[in-house]
């Protein structure tokens, strides 16, 4: 059966704007506690699932490199008047072979997010992520023409975000997770000359 993209996209209604100072930083090794908290909040764990659960072990050898920058991987920490509430990674997809398939663009800019504090969620802290993270991003990729990011289908609220903040929705794929299980990605992607100029 086709169905037509636009009928999965979900309803978007824009909640109310941030009154608040967001921000990203670059993300340390001194992160890490907060990340592994971000990490086991159910609302994140859900869409962050891992072969093995959760330590503080298993956080410092997954991202403790990406930190030092000894992989391709970006960090950075969302923050609200000061404090540490998120993160984002950024990566270019051609570094992920595995990746490389789901968008006809290689040096597409690829972005994962989460806000792990659940009292900033609904107040706009995701779509000025979003924003300040493509300042971000066009500084560290120039020339790139496209950031792509894919959610569980099931998320619903990321695909709204993503929706808001400029990127399409377009090819639905399974992708295999690392706890074993399989689930349904949705990929968005955003063309950076039509949406930021």
């Amino acid at each position: 059966m086709v169905v037509d993209p636009a009928a999965r996209r979900p309803a978007w209604r824009p909640g109310a704007l941030t009154d608040v100072t967001v921000d990203l930083r670059p993300m340390t090794r001194a992160d890490l506690p907060d990340l592994l908290r971000w990490l086991l909040a159910p609302h994140v764990a859900r869409w962050f699932p891992s072969a093995k659960p959760w330590t503080s072990e298993v956080v410092e050898r997954r991202y403790g490199p990406r930190i030092d920058g000894s992989t391709p991987e970006r960090m950075f920490v969302v923050t609200v008047e000061g404090e540490p509430v998120g993160f984002v990674q950024d990566y270019r997809i051609g570094d992920h072979p595995e990746f490389a398939l789901l968008t006809a663009q290689p040096d597409a800019i690829g972005v994962d997010y989460a806000i792990g504090v659940p009292e900033q969620l609904g107040r706009g802290v995701g779509l000025a992520m979003l924003r300040l993270w493509f300042g971000l991003a066009r500084a560290g990729y120039p020339g790139a023409s496209t950031y792509f990011a894919a959610p569980d289908h099931r998320n619903v609220a990321s695909r709204r975000l993503l929706l808001a903040a400029g990127f399409v929705e377009g090819l639905w794929f399974d992708e295999p997770q690392a706890d074993g299980t399989t689930a349904t990605m949705v990929g968005h992607t955003l063309d950076v000359t039509a949406v930021l100029g």
